[in-house]
C-alpha cells in the first residue's frame, strides 16, 4: 500500500532545525509574522501540534521597526509547521520564533507536485502518525497534479509490530481504487486515536468527481456540489491502513465546513456533527452565495439539530437541542468531558455565517452539553472574531485555537489580534500566554451548570434532551460508558525554554553588486548559437538541392558529359541561348547581305539592349560596372579609335547589330524537336542566300540546312550591357578565327565600285556579308579582307579564285577621315615586319590580322562575356577563358612589339 519514503534523513534534520517561516525575504527585513493562516490542517501527535497548507499571509518586518505589505508565498518549500505544548509563549508574541518546521521534500527544494500545498482538506491521524487528505490545490502550468488516488502520510513513531531501523518520515500512500479520490474538500474531520480511527465528514466536489482547485471562473474545476459521504481511515494496523467510503443516509444533509468531533460515548464512540452551511460564499470566485435564500431557510438548523454517527453500530442519528448559535461555519470544536463523564461539553468557537465575508465574524464561545443537548453561550464578545482556524486541547482545561482570518472591510487585510489564543473552559476566559506547568482538570463553567445541573467535577441531573430522545437507540448508547482506558495522555509537558526561530538559516539577503556572468549570457547564447546552426544547415541543404536541380536540367551527369558538349553549353551562354540538347544537331545558313540603309543607320545609333543575357548555371553573374572614364579605351594601334568604335562604326558586324534592334535575341538550334535559327540570321536572310546549300567546309556533319523555318523573339537589352556581334559567333567561326591569324592575307585596298565578293563560310548573324554593290558605296568603306587584291603575291587569295569560298571577310572597316591625323592629313603608313605597309596606318600581314581579332576577343571580355567555360561544369573559366585573360594582360605591349617590326609572335586568344 504504502511507497517508498521519501528523504527521511533530510526530514529528521529538519525537524530539529527552526522555523522557515516566509520562503523568501525582502532586503531590510528582519522577521515576519503571520497575518492570517486560512483553512490550515491540523493534528496533534502526543504532545505536538503538526499544523500544514492552508493559505498564509506574512507581514514582513523591517530593520528600521516598520513593516511591509503582507506577502503571500503559497508555501512552495513544502513546510509543515510543529507546536510543541512544552513551549511557553504569550499570545502576543510573534508565534514563527517559537514554531518548528519539517519539510515535506528535502531541505531547501521546492515541493512543487511533490507535495504541493493545499487549501482546506483535513489531517487524519492517531497518536503516531497522520495523513493528509483532500483540498485545494492551486491552479498552475508550473506543474502537474498529483494523482486522483494520491495522499502524504508522516510516521513519527512506530506502533504494533517492532521494526528495526525506523526513523520518522513521509510515505506516499494509494487510495482504493473505484472506491474514492482525494478530490474532496470543505468536510469536517475528527479523529479518536484510542480507536485508532479518523474520519471526513461530507464536503464539497466537482461535477463528476473530477479534479478541483481554488475557487476560479471554470466551475467544472470547482468544489461546488455537496457529498453525501463519511470516509473512514482505519489506522488499527501501522503500514496496513484502510481506507472505507460510506453513503449518508438521506435524511443525513451534507453541507460545507461542518465541525466534527468525536465523543468518548458507547462501545467505541460517537461523531457529532456542529454547523456547516449549503450554498457558501467562499466555493466561488466572487464571494457570493449562489442561493443565499435557500442557505439561510436550511443551514440554521444544523446546530439546531444535530447529526451523530455510532461508530460501532455504524448508525446515523438526528436528535434536537436546545437554543443554538444559530447558522455558523468554519468554526472550531473541542470535547472537555465532566470527570465522572455524567456530562459531554463541547466547545465550539467562531466561524461565521458563510454568505458574507465582510460582515463581522463570530467571537463567542458555545458549549453544547450533551445528554441534555442544550446550547450555552459562555462568552459574549463584542469585537470581531475569526473564522478557518483550528482548535486544540493540550490540558483538559484549555483550548488552543491557531490560525485563521478575519472579516474582508477592504481591499487590505486586518491581521489577527493572535496568531495563536488560548481559552481557559473551565473559567470561560481567555488567556494572555500559555505555561506547561499551570494547568488543571477540567471543571464545567457556572453558566453550564446552571442548565444541567450537578457541580462543577459532575454528576449532571439533566441526563436526557428535552422534551425527549428522537431514538431510543442513541439513549442506550450514551447509557453505554466507553473504556476511558483506551484514552492515553500524554500531559503534563515539561517545560522548555523558549528559542527563536524566526528563520534564523535564512539570513537577510544581501544585495548583489556588479561584475560577473549576467545571468541571461547562457540562455542568449545558446539561443543564438542554435539558430545560427540550424541557419547553417538550412543554407547547405538549398545549396544542395539547387546544384542537383542544375545537373537535372543539364540532361546529364558529370561523367556522361564530352567536350562537344561543352562546347555546345559554352557557344549557348555567348549567344544568349538556352543550354541546347548536346545530342542535338546545329542548324547552319547562308549570310545575307545588308541593306546601304543599314551602314548608314547604323553610325551614331546606340547600341539595342539584347532581350536577355543568358548565364551560366544560373550563376547571376552581371557585366562589370566601372565608373565613368576611371582608365583609357584600348586603341586599335595607331588608329585613335578604340575596340567599341571599330565594331559600332566600320564594322558590318556593328552595322548589322545597330542597325535593327530586334536582332538581339534570344534563340536556340531547332530540328525536328527543337526548331531554332538565330533571330540575327532570320532578319539577314535574302532569297539568294537562303538558298545557297553548299556547306561550308568546317561545319559539323550533322548540320542541317538554313531552309528549316526560323522562330524569332526579340526584347531591348539590359541596361549597362554593351551588344557585341563577337558572342554570336560559332563554334565553326570561332575555329575559323583561330585559322585565319597564322595564315598570310594580303594588305590590298578594295576599289569603291567592286562587286560582289565571296559568300560567307559560317551561317551566323554576326558575321553576314554584304552581296552586290552595297560594300563599294565609299571606299574607305571597305574592309580589308573583301577588297579585291591590288598586287599578288605568296598567301593572297584573289575573289575569284578556287579557294575564296573558303576565305573569311573581317568584320573591321575604316574611312579616310578616321585615318587623318589633327591637320586633316592621313597618317603615314607604318612598316611592317615583312616590308610592307598599310594605308591609313593599320598594319597589313597575319600580324595584323591576329592583332584585330584578339582586339576584338579583348572587347569581349571587357564587356561582360568573361565565362569561357571549357571544364564542363559550368561553374567557372577553362584553360581557354584563363588563356585569353594572360593574353589579354599582355596584350598593349606585345601590339607595340608587333608594330615597330621585331617579329613578335605570341599565342592569340584563340
Amino acid at each position: 500500500m504504502f511507497r517508498p519514503a521519501i528523504g527521511l534523513a533530510a526530514l529528521a534534520s529538519a525537524y530539529a532545525s527552526g522555523a522557515h517561516a516566509q520562503a523568501t525575504w525582502a532586503k531590510g527585513q528582519v522577521n515576519t509574522t503571520i497575518c492570517e493562516w486560512q483553512q490550515l490542517r491540523a493534528h496533534v501527535v502526543r504532545d505536538t501540534v503538526y499544523m500544514d497548507g492552508g493559505s498564509i499571509w506574512w507581514l514582513p518586518g523591517m530593520d528600521d521597526g516598520t513593516f511591509a505589505p503582507t506577502v503571500k508565498d503559497n508555501n512552495p518549500l513544502g513546510i509543515v509547521y510543529t507546536l510543541n505544548f512544552s513551549k511557553p509563549f504569550s499570545t502576543t508574541q510573534n508565534m514563527t520564533s517559537i514554531f518548528g518546521a519539517i519539510s515535506k521534500v528535502s531541505s531547501g527544494s521546492a515541493a512543487k507536485n511533490i507535495a504541493p500545498n493545499y487549501l482546506d482538506g483535513a489531517m487524519l491521524g492517531n497518536n503516531e502518525e497522520w495523513f493528509l487528505y483532500g483540498g485545494l490545490l492551486r491552479q498552475t502550468d508550473e506543474f502537474s497534479s498529483p494523482p486522483a488516488d494520491n495522499v502524504l502520510a508522516y510516521q513519527k513513531y512506530q506502533y504494533g509490530v517492532e521494526r528495526e531501523g525506523f526513523l520518522p518520515g513521509f510515505v506516499n500512500d494509494d487510495l482504493p481504487q473505484g472506491l474514492l479520490t482525494r478530490y474532496l474538500a470543505y468536510g469536517g474531520a475528527a479523529a479518536a486515536p484510542s480507536e485508532n480511527k479518523a474520519w471526513y465528514f461530507s464536503g464539497m466536489h466537482a461535477q463528476g468527481w473530477g479534479p478541483i482547485f481554488e475557487p476560479g471562473f471554470n466551475e467544472t474545476l470547482t468544489a461546488t456540489n455537496v457529498s453525501k459521504t463519511l470516509i473512514t481511515l482505519d489506522m488499527d494496523t501501522q503500514l496496513r491502513e484502510t481506507w472505507k467510503n460510506e453513503t449518508l443516509p438521506t435524511d443525513v444533509p451534507g453541507r460545507a465546513n461542518p465541525e466534527l468531533v468525536w465523543v468518548p460515548v458507547g462501545e467505541q464512540g460517537i461523531l457529532v456533527a456542529l454547523g456547516g452551511v449549503v450554498h457558501p460564499d467562499f466555493i466561488g470566485y466572487l464571494g457570493k452565495s449562489a442561493d443565499e435564500a435557500a442557505s439561510v431557510e436550511t443551514s440554521p438548523g444544523f446546530m439546531s439539530t444535530i447529526d451523530m454517527y455510532d461508530v460501532a453500530k455504524d448508525k446515523w442519528y438526528r436528535q434536537p437541542t436546545t437554543g443554538g448559535p444559530g447558522q455558523l461555519t468554519r468554526g472550531c470544536a473541542v470535547v472537555a468531558p465532566a470527570q465522572d463523564a455524567s456530562s459531554f461539553n463541547i466547545y465550539y468557537y467562531g466561524g461565521y455565517a458563510g454568505l458574507k465575508p465582510t460582515e463581522g465574524f463570530n467571537d463567542d464561545v458555545w458549549v453544547l452539553s450533551m445528554p441534555s443537548f442544550t446550547w450555552t453561550k459562555i462568552t459574549d464578545s463584542k469585537v470581531t472574531g475569526r473564522a478557518g482556524h483550528k482548535c486544540f486541547m493540550p490540558y483538559p482545561d484549555q483550548m488552543m485555537v491557531v490560525g485563521g482570518y478575519t472579516a474582508r472591510s477592504g481591499q487590505a487585510l486586518t491581521c489577527l489580534r493572535e496568531t495563536v489564543r488560548v481559552f481557559n473552559v473551565t473559567t470561560g476566559t481567555w488567556l494572555p500566554n500559555y505555561t506547561p506547568d499551570r494547568w488543571a482538570k477540567y471543571a464545567i463553567p457556572a453558566a453550564v451548570v446552571s442548565k444541567i445541573g450537578g457541580s462543577p467535577t459532575g454528576g449532571a441531573t439533566a441526563s436526557s434532551p428535552s422534551p425527549s430522545w428522537a431514538s431510543t437507540d442513541l439513549a442506550a448508547v450514551f447509557r453505554t460508558k466507553y473504556d476511558a482506558a483506551k484514552i492515553k495522555t500524554f500531559y503534563p509537558y515539561p517545560l522548555e525554554a523558549s528559542t527563536n526561530n524566526t528563520n534564523p538559516s535564512v539570513p537577510p539577503p544581501v544585495e548583489k553588486t556588479g561584475g560577473g556572468t549576467p545571468a541571461y549570457l547562457a540562455p542568449v547564447l545558446g539561443v543564438v548559437l542554435g539558430l545560427m546552426f540550424v541557419t547553417m544547415i538550412v543554407v547547405l541543404a538549398l545549396l544542395w538541392r539547387r546544384r542537383r536541380l542544375f545537373r537535372r536540367r543539364g540532361g546529364m551527369s558529370e561523367a556522361g558529359m564530352t567536350e562537344d558538349s561543352n562546347k555546345y553549353r559554352i557557344l549557348s551562354w555567348m549567344r544568349g541561348q538556352s543550354n541546347p540538347d548536346p545530342k542535338a544537331p546545329t542548324v547552319t545558313s547562308d549570310d545575307a547581305t545588308s541593306s546601304p540603309g543599314d551602314l548608314e543607320s547604323s553610325v551614331g545609333a546606340p547600341p539595342p539592349h539584347p532581350s536577355s543575357m543568358a548565364e551560366m548555371m544560373n550563376t547571376e553573374i552581371r557585366a562589370p560596372v566601372e565608373l565613368m572614364d576611371t582608365s583609357p579605351r584600348v586603341e586599335l594601334h595607331d588608329t585613335g579609335l578604340s575596340h567599341v568604335d571599330v565594331l559600332t562604326r566600320y564594322s558590318k558586324l556593328g552595322a548589322a547589330v545597330a542597325t535593327d534592334p530586334l536582332q538581339y535575341s534570344s534563340s536556340s538550334p531547332t530540328t525536328a524537336k527543337n526548331n531554332n535559327i538565330s533571330p540575327d540570321q532570320s532578319s539577314a536572310l535574302t532569297p539568294s542566300s537562303a538558298s545557297v546549300s553548299t556547306r561550308p567546309p568546317h561545319t559539323r556533319n550533322d548540320s542541317v540546312s538554313s531552309e528549316l523555318p526560323a522562330t524569332t523573339t526579340s526584347a531591348k537589352p539590359p541596361r549597362g550591357y554593351i551588344p557585341s556581334g563577337v558572342s554570336g559567333v560559332s563554334e565553326g567561326e570561332r575555329a575559323h578565327l583561330r585559322t585565319i591569324s597564322d595564315a598570310t592575307v594580303s594588305s590590298a585596298v578594295v576599289a569603291p565600285d567592286e562587286g560582289a565578293v565571296s559568300p560567307p563560310t559560317v551561317s551566323t548573324a554576326a558575321f553576314v556579308t554584304a552581296q552586290g554593290t552595297a560594300m563599294g558605296r565609299e571606299e574607305e568603306g571597305a574592309d580589308y579582307l573583301s577588297a579585291r587584291a591590288r598586287e599578288t603575291g605568296p598567301g593572297v587569295v584573289s575573289p575569284g579564285s578556287p579557294g575564296a569560298g573558303s576565305m573569311r571577310r573581317s568584320v573591321f572597316h575604316e574611312r579616310a577621315a578616321d585615318m587623318e591625323d589633327e591637320g586633316g592629313l592621313p597618317s603615314p603608313p607604318l612598316p611592317s615586319p615583312g616590308g610592307r605597309s598599310v594605308s591609313g596606318g593599320v598594319r597589313g600581314g597575319d600580324e595584323g590580322v591576329g592583332l584585330i581579332r584578339d582586339s576584338m576577343l579583348y572587347y569581349e571580355f571587357l564587356n561582360g562575356n568573361r565565362s569561357f567555360d571549357t571544364d564542363g561544369e559550368g561553374g567557372g573559366w577553362g584553360w581557354r577563358g584563363y588563356h585569353l585573360l594572360l593574353c589579354c594582360v599582355v596584350l598593349s605591349a606585345v601590339q607595340v612589339l608587333s608594330a615597330y617590326g621585331l617579329g613578335v609572335r605570341y599565342p592569340c586568344c584563340g
